[in-house]
């Protein structure tokens, strides 16, 4: 008897520690707040802001919005746009920096892309007291032209406690938003339903390819850093994915819980982008073939891209 309570004993605790193990964990970044793409009326404006914090508050995501801070400065809007930022950190949501302006490290020198870094927090940094910024997120994801730049600038940001956000996840949402902002325009909400609907499955299915691979390149399951926009297409229908990314066993955690998995301090060969699972699987010679959007969701953004829109 003794003996049958043991073995069942050691089967309980590996059977917790595999599950443990296997936990799925996933932190939400939010880029360029207060509104990513085709600005819009600050009403509109709003009531994106209060579907994003909506899900968020239901689901209990401890997000991360990274504010291009250049998108408060629009005529007659300024301090209703202050005031919608200030709606997200009431929201729960941390603010973080991504430059004043948008600006690609690639094309910029060291001595511009610092300035520009400095500007990006002077409103946020205020709203958030007694609290501060404490994550950058590289624009464009692009890092600098050689390690030595990157470190150079990773070393400055920390002297004013800041630390970079790296992303593992692209769910694509900045290119499929202009499939959902043309069928918005259009009045056509049999088309918006759809967008949100194919983009949920599509995320879906990018998080289970990212977790493919970093079960081939690490043996287990990473704390993965969704890279998402502040845009109407992710505000409508985060609350249907956060559902699904549930129902796959996901649990939400910050980016600082995140950034405590072991992968995000190993070595790796140096590339310009802060897409962290990329730049392993070009350190471990791994090509990546990762799902892409079908036409249907990709089509309107080919076609803004020919119109130089």
């Amino acid at each position: 008897m003794k003996m049958k309570f043991l073995v069942s004993l050691l089967l309980f605790v590996l059977l917790a520690v595999t599950s443990s193990a296997q936990t799925r964990e996933v932190a939400i970044t939010i880029d360029d707040l207060p509104l990513n793409g085709a600005q819009f009326d600050p009403a509109r404006l709003r009531k994106m802001t209060d579907n994003f914090l909506a899900a968020i508050k239901k689901h209990q995501i401890p997000a991360v919005g990274f504010v291009n801070e250049t998108l408060l400065y629009r005529a007659g809007e300024t301090d209703v746009r202050i005031a919608i930022l200030k709606q997200w950190i009431e929201g729960g949501v941390e603010l973080g920096n991504h430059t004043f302006s948008h600006l690609g490290f690639a094309n910029a020198t060291l001595a511009d892309y610092e300035d520009d870094f400095v500007r990006g927090d002077a409103v946020s940094r205020l709203l958030m007291k007694p609290n501060k910024p404490r994550f950058f997120r590289h624009p464009f994801l692009q890092m600098g032209k050689t390690a030595e730049d990157e470190k150079a600038f990773e070393d400055f940001i920390a002297a004013r406690g800041y630390k970079a956000a790296p992303i593992t996840v692209d769910v694509l949402d900045w290119m499929i938003n202009a499939a959902h902002a043309k069928a918005r325009a259009q009045g056509d909400e049999a088309v918006v339903k759809r967008v949100g609907e194919e983009y949920v499955k599509f995320a879906a299915q990018k998080f289970d390819y990212c977790d493919q691979v970093a079960q081939e390149l690490f043996g287990r399951p990473i704390k993965q850093i969704v890279l998402m926009h502040a845009n109407e297409l992710t505000a409508e229908n985060l609350d249907a994915l956060a559902t699904v990314l549930k129902s796959k066993g996901y649990k939400f955690i910050s980016v600082e819980e995140a950034l405590q998995d072991p992968v995000y301090q190993m070595p790796e060969i140096y590339v310009g982008s802060s897409d962290r699972l990329g730049h392993w699987a070009f350190s471990k010679g791994k090509k990546l073939h990762p799902p892409q959007p079908s036409e249907f969701l990709q089509q309107p953004y080919l076609d803004n891209q020919r119109k130089g829109r």
